[in-house]
């Protein structure tokens, strides 16, 4: 899925040091935010916030979106 809101909500993130990545499997989103080395994993809008702005940049309704933030990602890249 390539929209170009999307891509200006990856770049806006990117530019912050944070790398979103969307998976789409069925009907359900699953939607990562993962932090470059270095980054603040806390200090993202709260979730239901980024949620909304991945629903608008992507045309998917907000409760069809499963959002996983850097904090709740392992070093190995693994769910917590």
């Amino acid at each position: 899925m390539t929209t170009q809101p999307l891509e200006d909500l990856r770049q806006t993130l990117a530019a912050d040091g944070y790398i979103l990545s969307i998976d789409e499997s069925g009907e359900r989103m699953d939607a990562r935010i993962s932090a470059e080395d270095g980054v603040c994993g806390d200090c993202l809008v709260p979730k239901n916030l980024m949620t909304l702005m991945i629903s608008n940049a992507t045309g998917t309704q907000a409760d069809a979106i499963d959002l996983t933030y850097p904090t709740e990602i392992g070093d190995d890249g693994q769910l917590l």
